[in-house]
């Protein structure tokens, strides 16, 4: 025999676990900008930073 749960989610639940998803999102976005430079020079990608060899 199944017996009933008493579990209770609100419809506010809902829409905190959807704030939470786009908040862990905004913050991934702003860490991946801060430390886009480092990324692209760890991964070789793009081209190289040039010198400035005029003195």
């Amino acid at each position: 025999m199944i017996q009933p749960s008493l579990a209770y989610i609100d419809a506010s639940t809902g829409s905190l676990l959807i704030q939470m998803l786009t908040g862990g999102v905004a913050a991934a976005a702003v860490v991946l900008k801060m430390y886009w430079r480092r990324l692209r020079k760890l991964l070789h990608i793009g081209k190289p930073e040039e010198t400035d060899s005029q003195s």
